[in-house]
């Protein structure tokens, strides 16, 4: 099995950009140029939440999602360069607020960037779903995992910070 799939990989390599545009479907297109725009939202929100943190765990928790979110938007940007899909604009590389807002607090920063993480579950797994190439679908289950992974230490550190909308405990009588 390994030895089949080194055989392909030197395949993929020779081979031209129109060749490797009929291993693709227009799905796939749609998906990665898809996660590449939400990606780049999203690290240009992140880089504007940043700013109004005053937690030190909830600092370096960003910088940790905006580094794994870096290494996604490479990885995208490389397979839809080999693809030659065109890549979308790139927001702006920092974010300067103009003031301190004061409802911007670490609670609300855990809430929101907890809900991007909610909302992108979904599309990291209709992504999957609609991919036909093992290369493609590999990549978009890697960040399935990791998004998910990701998902329960942020709901466990929430737990801690007192941040997660706890819902009543049932009681039975």
């Amino acid at each position: 099995m390994e030895i089949l799939k080194q055989m392909q990989k030197i395949t993929k390599q020779t081979m031209s950009t129109r060749e490797k545009q009929k291993d693709i479907s227009v799905s796939e297109v749609f998906h990665l140029w898809n996660h590449l725009v939400q990606r780049y939202n999203v690290i240009h929100l992140t880089n504007f939440m940043e700013a109004f943190a005053s937690d030190s765990d909830l600092k370096l928790i960003i910088a940790l999602g905006k580094k794994t979110l870096g290494e996604h938007v490479s990885k995208l940007e490389k397979e839809m360069m080999a693809y030659g899909i065109p890549l979308p604009v790139r927001p702006p590389k920092q974010t300067q607020p103009t003031s301190n807002i004061e409802a911007i607090t670490d609670r609300f920063i855990y809430r929101r960037v907890l809900r991007g993480i909610q909302t992108f579950l979904p599309t990291h797994m209709m992504a999957y779903i609609h991919s036909t190439s093992p290369d493609i679908r590999g990549l978009f289950l890697a960040f399935l995992i990791q998004e998910l992974k990701l998902y329960d230490k942020f709901i466990e550190y929430g737990k801690i910070k007192s941040y997660i909308i706890m819902p009543p405990t049932y009681k039975s009588s």
